[in-house]
């Protein structure tokens, strides 16, 4: 299931980005790529400041790279590359951290060699330590299994989403609602059933606790009446 990445780290940006212009901006822009703790990016890329960096080209480049790591993933900004501005290793890095994530999202076993693949490693002690840094900086919990070559994602963070995403937001919603209203009425019926089993039980019971005193009243009975009997025998 996903979750909400914390927002805060990103806040002193966005306040920051209110009253930068031009070259400030884009210094602030790259300084919020750069940050450890900033993950999502769609309330800095929605600043007007930021939006008029798109007037210059070198500002329309650097705001396509901040959309990048919005949105998007590292086999996204690799077959870009040529386009958008290079990634320092700080950078590089969380865009890796980013594309398990959005990985993450979509399956929750994932081989070894799809994220390799993805995040243009190839060492296996090179992706080991971007799991565990995926998992230390809060961005997936899961546990890799190594007999089994994969990542078995239990849950992860929620990315920056597009307005062209909200449609299949929407779909996976109420499938899941449905799917949710379907298992209460599974779940209603179930009670049901539990109930009137208890119920019949408890009339069973009662009954046959009816019929074990009823026999036990006519045993006692037919015991009394036949002592009285035994009273009349002659004597000597």
């Amino acid at each position: 299931r996903p979750f909400a990445m914390d927002g805060q780290p990103l806040s002193q940006f966005i306040i920051l980005a209110q009253s930068q212009q031009g070259k400030a901006c884009q210094a602030l822009v790259r300084d919020a790529l750069e940050c450890s703790g900033v993950f999502v990016f769609g309330e800095l890329l929605d600043c007007p400041s930021v939006q008029a960096l798109e007037d210059t080209e070198e500002g329309k480049k650097l705001v396509e790279l901040l959309r990048m790591f919005s949105y998007g993933t590292y086999p996204d900004y690799k077959a870009r590359a040529h386009e958008l501005p290079p990634l320092s290793p700080m950078q590089r890095r969380k865009l890796q951290l980013l594309t398990i994530v959005s990985l993450a999202t979509k399956d929750k076993l994932i081989k070894f060699s799809d994220l390799q693949v993805a995040l243009d490693v190839m060492g296996a002690r090179e992706l080991e330590d971007l799991i565990i840094d995926a998992v230390y900086q809060n961005l997936i919990v899961g546990k890799m299994d190594q007999e089994n070559r994969c990542l078995e994602v239990e849950s992860c963070a929620c990315r920056d989403c597009r307005e062209e995403d909200i449609d299949f937001i929407i779909d996976t919603l109420t499938t899941w609602h449905e799917s949710a209203d379907n298992m209460v009425t599974s779940l209603g019926g179930m009670v049901q059933y539990a109930n009137d089993s208890a119920e019949k039980d408890r009339v069973a019971r009662e009954e046959l606790d009816k019929l074990i005193q009823s026999t036990r009243d006519s045993l006692k009975k037919e015991g009394d009446g036949g002592i009285k009997s035994g009273d009349g025998g002659c004597t000597r």
